[in-house]
């Protein structure tokens, strides 16, 4: 009570999952201060865990259903009953009534509490909660991907697995092609999963015998099918009218009972509300964004005070357990707290540009883009359409070269280096990206500029992903926008190398691959690359009790998603306070070791850079040698 509500606004996500653990009760208390004097803070993600702990209790009752049934039909055969399977845990004693009750709320006080929450914020504010509901519902329900987008994302995710299984064998010396028994599975249940028609029948006839494939013509028809879907949506209008899809979101401005805030705004920590934009209307225009893994439909929102805001709706899956909104969060905090030491220059340079993101849904979120942004997959793919060549054909070289060059080279490690660097010769010219922003610069001056904002942006980009060991940093995380130049640091994600640390094991610290090191120029790696990765770290490590005390609050978040993790705190709360102690350390040498510097008399005698620990990384990072050990996927060659 001592502490103003609006503080406990930034620790939402940390306060929903608090009410699992011992404090519940002084959570739930906080959690109902917000619903009552700023619900629209909480209604989002309230809803979302409500629908998610609705989700688990659903299927904690199915499986103890399924279990109580496998018992009871046990004793009926003659057969001698043996332990089964029953999501993921073996069970040897059938379950009676009051283990079945106690396993559908397993999910703990956060169940009932989420349960109450939710009805005493709609009763305190009845008109809002419903606007809100309804918009959320059109947005959830009228804007699904249509079969063909939906298509697109499952075969590109076919096809990232089928690569990362051929560079693991090739890369190895292996060239036994055979596809495992993960990728035949799930190449079947997505053929399952097909609506019945023309696509389904098509599917079947090229993947009905994938056993007896290989996984280089596996890739081959994925990349096709990749292909003709591209066809397909692209044949088709970019642009829709809105109300083709939900008349009520054109209408919303007649349509509301209560104003509505634009979503997000309260991810920005401010000092009040007073500013924050109200939704006027919804512009009566709906873009389809066609992306190298998925297609998303993309709304704006013009706002009272005349600005647009554009937000994409993405499906997605479960599988990260919201973890890129978790750590962009201990990154908008530690660069909030930090903010009174940053002067004008370093506000302008070194800016964060984090990602908006708004959960509607267990498996659907907004997120705030800039429309006029680009990938760096997508200069690959537009330098691969003007050429005429194939986006895999890197990949697939790779696969045919590398059997010739194992037995002329004297190791496999030199293979791929000398497969590499021809890879880079032939077909992946190292001046992709800066033909690219070039030929869209309206001067040389321009040109100029838009390179030094960019080196720049790269460094915050590499900075922040290296202390939280971010890996698989793949060219379509790269979003840049055309017009300033702004790196928005999309799917920032730890890597738990092994399950409990977050480290990762890639041969190289972050991406700094040739086109980057082209574009940003010899003499911006020298000289402002590592000043501004100095410069970043610096202000959020030289306090070091702020980054530790944020990172002991995030770290134990990250752990207590993963099952292993949680079945272990329950059975030994020490193990975990002892692991999280453990990656707080992690990340902290990762960040000092950005802004470490050697003492004077060090550096005049070996004839050492001051900042040696950095440019020890950076040199890791553009050897050829490491950039040669990474996967397809990555593309070290971009």
């Amino acid at each position: 009570s001592e502490m103003p509500t609006w503080y406990w606004i930034a620790f939402v996500p940390q306060l929903l999952a608090g009410l699992d653990a011992p404090h519940h009760r002084q959570a739930q208390q906080i959690l109902l201060r917000i619903a009552k004097h700023y619900p629209q803070a909480l209604y989002y993600a309230l809803r979302t865990a409500r629908e998610e702990s609705l989700i688990a209790r659903r299927r904690q009752t199915a499986a103890a259903s399924q279990n109580s049934a496998q018992k009871t039909e046990a004793p009926a055969s003659d057969a001698t009953p043996g332990p089964s399977v029953a999501d993921g845990s073996l069970n040897t004693e059938p379950l009676s009534p009051q283990a079945a009750s106690a396993s559908a709320q397993q999910a703990g006080p956060s169940a009932s509490a989420i349960d109450e929450l939710m009805p005493k914020l709609k009763t305190a504010h009845p008109l809002l909660a419903l606007s809100m509901e309804t918009m959320i519902d059109q947005i959830v329900h009228r804007l699904k991907p249509c079969p063909e987008e939906d298509i697109y994302r499952l075969v590109h995710a076919l096809l990232s697995d089928g690569l990362q299984l051929l560079h693991a064998n090739v890369s190895q010396g292996k060239f036994d092609f055979a596809l495992v028994d993960t990728i035949v599975s799930n190449t079947c249940r997505v053929g399952l999963s097909l609506p019945s028609g023309m696509i389904k029948m098509r599917f079947e006839q090229d993947f009905g015998k994938v056993r007896d494939m290989d996984v280089c013509e596996y890739v081959t028809k994925l990349y096709q099918w990749q292909q003709m879907l591209r066809r397909a949506i692209r044949s088709r209008p970019s642009k829709l009218m809105l109300s083709l899809f939900s008349p009520f979101l054109v209408e919303f401005e007649q349509q509301k009972f209560e104003d509505v805030e634009v979503p997000g705004q309260y991810l920005r920590l401010t000092d009040n509300n007073d500013d924050f934009v109200r939704i006027e209307r919804f512009i009566p225009e709906l873009s389809i964004s066609l992306r190298s893994s998925n297609v998303s439909r993309c709304l704006s929102i013009r706002g009272t005070d005349g600005s647009i805001f554009h937000f994409a709706v993405q499906h997605f899956t479960l599988r990260h357990n919201h973890q890129e909104e978790r750590w962009v969060q201990l990154y908008r905090n530690l660069d909030v707290a930090s903010e009174q030491e940053r002067d004008t220059w370093e506000q302008h340079r070194l800016a964060l540009h984090l990602p908006t993101i708004v959960l509607l849904a267990p498996h659907i979120r907004l997120v705030q883009e800039d429309p006029d942004s680009f990938t760096l997959q997508g200069v690959y793919d537009s330098a691969c359409a003007r050429n005429r060549t194939a986006e895999i054909a890197p990949a697939l070289q790779y696969a045919s070269g590398m059997r010739a060059l194992v037995a002329q080279m004297p190791s496999v490690e030199e293979a791929n280096l000398a497969l590499f660097e021809q890879i880079c010769q032939q077909l992946v010219p190292s001046t992709l990206l800066a033909d690219d922003v070039r030929l869209h610069s309206a001067s040389s001056m321009d040109y100029w500029l838009y390179r030094e904002s960019f080196s720049f942006q790269i460094s915050v980009s590499i900075a922040l992903s290296y202390i939280i060991a971010s890996a698989q940093r793949t060219p379509a995380k790269l979003v840049v926008s055309r017009k300033s130049a702004r790196i928005c640091l999309s799917d920032l994600i730890p890597t738990q190398a092994t399950p409990g640390l977050i480290y990762s094991k890639e041969p190289v610290p972050f991406r700094l691959t040739p086109n980057i090191q082209e574009f940003v120029s010899e003499l911006g790696l020298e000289s402002i690359v590592p000043f501004a990765i100095h410069k970043v770290v610096q202000r959020i490590a030289d306090k070091e009790y702020l980054l530790r005390d944020f990172l002991d609050l995030f770290v134990r978040d990250e752990l207590m998603h993963m099952p292993s993790v949680k079945a272990l705190s329950s059975a030994n709360p020490q193990a975990l306070s002892e692991m999280c102690e453990r990656n707080v350390q992690l990340i902290a040498h990762r960040a000092k070791q950005l802004v470490e510097t050697l003492p004077p008399k060090e550096v005049q005698d070996k004839e050492l850079s001051p900042m040696q620990p950095l440019m020890h990384l950076l040199m890791q990072a553009v050897a050829p040698s490491n950039l040669a050990k990474m996967d397809l996927i990555w593309m070290p060659w971009l």
